[in-house]
């Protein structure tokens, strides 16, 4: 099961089962088709009680309830099944039109099939491997077996962009915009861990130096990730977003320029970013989820849509602690692993200039010089994220912070005024990359 399968299988689950239906509702039956648990499955998507389970499959396995004879006749009644599901199966399957009319068959009249496979990647003959699928192939679907295709969208992330479906036997209004159901903040009162584990570093405050970014980059459009109280975002002196599920500001806090919207990053960005920000960002600050996967996405996604002198910050970079770093939340000081970000883009895009802050009381990565024409990150997104995603502690470098710039470095003003100067004078992307070595070359020399 790979990441961004797992994650639109959430958003399937969010988009058209919110509380309110859920409520109204009441006990659920989910059948899961070609639900053998390979390297994962979609079972923790419905472990709410309120769910009951099945998988069927044409072999045991683990996970798997039912054991199909027949591949194109399962063992339920007609219309029983209120939730239907299949992912990463419709490729292995001969004769995929009679599976899906088989998964129709079986749903209830107001029921949903949430239908997930793939547009590309290489073969994978698990034990065949026939078809990819496009949009058309969708809508082809709903007339063969006489249903409606609700919504169909196509994930660009890599290598497998999949493609997604909801079909219903009846038609209703396509749902806009949700709450996810998966929270990487802990509660409030999450009791504080040791000194060690609640210590953080850095003289200078991270609202301190995104003040001074807004100062002299002057930004035209700001956008931030992750609103929280609004400190902040209330910084911008000019046009600026900010995006949050639930955020929590005081009123009277933000100046009449800037605009709030409470939507989940991935949601904004997937249905409303097109229209809410014609224009590209010229600093964006992420301070979201603190989860490696989240920020990664919330950075591929602002890029897609720079310039090339966007400056884009990311917070929470650097953990005192190893505490501090772990994936689920056990002290007050918390910065998830955003840690491995910048890991992965020195890696990944040696052609971005990265550059660590010690700020307290978490760091800051600066990262300029983007591309938006980049394919890299959406390509690999997958294998990325099985990667990094792995409980690893963070190393002493991080800890320790030997490699973090101090704000005040000759390098960062250098870095700043470079962007601005190619905001002003409408620079290429490559003559940004080029002058942001010059820049970080003279800053040293300055030293």
């Amino acid at each position: 099961m790979h990441a961004s399968s797992l994650e639109n299988m959430y958003r399937c689950h969010a988009r058209y089962l919110p509380p309110k239906v859920l409520r109204a509702r009441g006990e659920m039956t989910v059948l899961d088709v070609g639900g053998a648990d390979v390297n994962g499955g979609y079972r923790e998507v419905f472990a709410d009680p309120q769910f009951h389970y099945k998988t069927v499959d044409l072999a045991e396995g683990r996970g798997v309830d039912i054991v199909l004879e027949d591949p194109y006749r399962f063992p339920v009644e007609d219309h029983s099944v209120d939730i239907v599901l299949s992912g990463q199966m419709l490729e292995h399957c001969e004769f995929f039109w009679l599976s899906f009319a088989e998964m129709m068959r079986v749903l209830k009249p107001d029921g949903f099939l949430f239908l997930i496979a793939p547009s590309a990647g290489p073969i994978h003959r698990y034990p065949v491997d026939c078809y990819r699928f496009y949009p058309d192939a969708y809508r082809a679907l709903s007339k063969y077996a006489g249903c409606h295709l609700l919504e169909v969208w196509l994930d660009e992330r890599g290598p497998w962009r999949d493609l997604v479906g909801v079909f219903s036997w009846q038609q209703m209004a396509q749902p806009v915009g949700y709450t996810p159901p998966i929270r990487a903040t802990a509660p409030v009162d999450v009791p504080p861990g040791t000194p060690e584990e609640e210590a953080v570093q850095g003289s200078t405050s991270y609202l301190q130096v995104l003040e001074r970014l807004h100062d002299v980059l002057e930004p035209a459009l700001y956008l931030e990730i992750g609103v929280r109280h609004g400190r902040s975002l209330a910084l911008a002196k000019g046009i600026a977003i900010g995006v949050d599920p639930d955020p929590e500001v005081a009123d009277g806090l933000l100046p009449p320029t800037t605009r709030l919207i409470s939507l989940a990053s991935d949601d904004f960005f997937r249905d409303v970013a097109a229209t809410e920000m014609p224009d590209a960002p010229d600093l964006v600050f992420i301070d979201g989820m603190h989860l490696f996967e989240y920020a990664l996405r919330d950075f591929m996604h602002v890029e897609r849509m720079s310039r090339p002198g966007t400056l884009v910050v990311i917070d929470d970079i650097l953990p005192s602690h190893p505490t501090q770093a772990e994936r689920n939340r056990r002290s007050r000081v918390w910065t998830g692993d955003i840690w491995k970000l910048q890991r992965c883009l020195a890696e990944l895009r040696p052609d971005l200039t990265l550059i660590a802050l010690d700020t307290s009381p978490t760091g800051l990565l600066l990262i300029a010089g983007l591309d938006p024409a980049n394919r890299v990150l959406w390509d690999r997104y997958n294998p990325i994220v099985r990667e990094y995603r792995a409980e690893l502690p963070p190393p002493r470098e991080v800890l320790e912070r030997t490699d973090a710039m101090d704000p005040a470095d000759a390098r960062v003003a250098a870095v700043l005024a470079t962007l601005r100067q190619c905001r002003s004078d409408g620079s290429t992307r490559a003559a940004v990359a080029a002058r942001l070595r010059a820049a970080l070359a003279k800053g040293t020399a300055a030293e």
